[in-house]
């Protein structure tokens, strides 16, 4: 989870909860494959926290701001590796 997720910024239990074939498909994986990292604690960030209440719910919010500060990181690397090979061969 995002560091600079704090309580003021969580979403409300009432709301914007997406189910584990949800989460899959966001993403990209299978539904077992979502179902197997559930099991090792991969996606505990993204729970709604509510022990034995049956299926799993994950906040939408929290996944897609996971996903877009991945994003981020990713561009920020490929922008450092081509600056760095354009301006090493000089």
């Amino acid at each position: 989870m995002n560091k600079t997720t704090t309580v003021t910024n969580l979403p409300l239990p009432s709301g914007g909860w997406i189910c584990q074939a949800e989460l899959a498909a966001m993403l990209g994986v299978s539904p077992r494959t979502a179902s197997l990292w559930a099991s090792a604690g991969k996606l505990r960030g993204y729970e709604h926290g509510f022990p034995n209440c049956g299926r799993r719910k994950y906040s939408k919010a929290l996944v897609e701001l996971e996903m877009q500060t991945q994003w981020n990181r990713a561009v920020d690397r490929q922008r450092d590796l081509l600056t760095l090979g354009a301006g090493g061969g000089e």
